[in-house]
């Protein structure tokens, strides 16, 4: 457990170095490893799911342990079964074998893959065996997780004539499917995406990228974003982030501009500040961009809004349930909040908050719950937090840079370490 407080260091301006995407890396590594390490890849996330996918194309262990990390064992799994006379068991916690991956290895196999359940039907951990797959045509329902995807896609051009993707029901976070192409053929390789329909070609030596510089992530940048909400004394300078990006996550800045954050471009980066007008009574559709949520939605509350954010159907198979961690950290702070099945729903409030009150957030292990959750130690005079070691799954360095805006984090020692 960590105590967290805030003296305002009286700031104007603060500069932070943002991470490089995971989401890229891990991307960039999958494709890099296919075309046999041909690419130099540089700023390469710290992230912990990063680390993981890196020791886990270096190893040559035969049981890969891959913890929580959903991106790792989806695109792994693509990975593993394409790699001829490759056997792996992939393995993982006990959260990612709740996280269903039925979709995903239902095409692998339909394609000739070699993948089986270890456990529970439907859900990791995984054996595979390699093969060498012949592509062709397949179906796959892309409402679950936009991850099944781009992991096809990512091995589509290292099988036998390439593949062709027809993708039905509702498209989870179509954003990161269009980074996922938009990466490839930055690399070199040929996919063609046409709203549900995706062609890529077969590799056949053809020219390709000699380096790859990852971006900075822009779904950290959206808790900075809701630092300035919560403080608009601060401006921050979000260090070599740019609006032109590969990445989705890039609407963080149109979605925070209606609620009132500026954001402008600069040769160094971007400058964000608290200096438009605030709307009210707003809907946010995040089913393309739902990493966004936690950090939308605290901001939401903060500023006493009507806000529905929708679009969140996906959010209950993510680290944690997000869709009920949300809610009830709201509540414990005192904003009124409600669920659906894909929705969140804030309202404005008149009673008054008790600011001095003591609360614990839980981040139940999620990387962006703590995230999220932590700046409002700058309203909130008595505020706990655990599990803070969790932000390293993409932000290793979240609280070193949190402290530089005034926010203190201590570990609280237990009693038999006092006396």
């Amino acid at each position: 457990m960590y105590r967290l407080s805030f003296t305002n260091p009286n700031l104007n301006s603060i500069e932070i170095d943002l991470p490089t995407s995971k989401s890229i890396s891990n991307r960039a590594l999958i494709l890099n490893a296919l075309l046999k390490n041909k690419i130099k890849l540089f700023e390469l996330s710290s992230a912990d799911d990063t680390q993981i996918m890196i020791s886990a194309l270096t190893s040559n262990n035969k049981e890969i342990y891959l913890k929580n990390a959903g991106t790792c064992i989806r695109f792994l799994a693509a990975y593993f079964s394409v790699l001829p006379q490759i056997n792996v068991l992939l393995y993982c916690d006990e959260r990612m074998k709740e996280r269903p991956i039925k979709e995903l290895i239902d095409a692998l196999n339909n394609l000739g893959a070699d993948i089986k359940y270890l456990e529970n039907e439907n859900y990791p951990p995984l054996a595979i065996s390699g093969k060498k797959i012949e592509g062709n045509t397949v179906h796959l329902n892309a409402s679950k997780s936009s991850q099944f995807v781009s992991a096809l896609m990512l091995v589509a051009p290292f099988i036998k004539n390439g593949l062709t993707i027809y993708l039905y029901e509702s498209i989870a976070s179509y954003d990161y499917i269009k980074m996922t192409s938009l990466l490839m053929n930055e690399f070199g390789l040929k996919c063609d995406l046409i709203n549900n329909k995706i062609e890529i070609e077969e590799y056949v030596n053809s020219p390709i990228l000699n380096e790859y510089t990852i971006e900075k992530d822009w779904s950290a940048a959206a808790f900075w974003y809701l630092t300035v909400c919560i403080n608009p004394n601060i401006n921050i300078n979000l260090k070599s982030l740019d609006l032109n990006s590969i990445q989705g996550d890039k609407i963080t800045a149109e979605y925070f501009k209606k609620l009132g954050i500026e954001t402008i471009q600069t040769e160094t980066g971007i400058k964000i500040n608290n200096s438009l007008k605030c709307n009210n009574n707003l809907s946010f559709d995040l089913e393309n961009c739902i990493d966004l949520a936690p950090a939308l939605s605290v901001a939401c509350a903060v500023l006493n809004l009507n806000v529905s954010l929708f679009g969140l159907n996906n959010l209950k198979i993510k680290e944690s349930n997000r869709l009920i961690a949300i809610v009830n950290e709201l509540l414990k702070f005192g904003f009124s909040v409600e669920n659906t099945n894909d929705s969140i729903n804030i309202k404005s409030i008149e009673t008054n908050i008790d600011y001095n009150k003591k609360i614990i957030i839980k981040t139940y292990n999620d990387h962006r719950i703590a995230m999220a959750f932590a700046p409002l130690t700058m309203l909130f005079n008595n505020v706990e937090i655990e599990e803070i070691e969790s932000v390293g799954k993409s932000y290793p360095d979240f609280f070193i840079d949190l402290n530089k805006i005034g926010i203190d984090i201590k570990p609280i020692l237990l009693n038999t370490e006092q006396k």
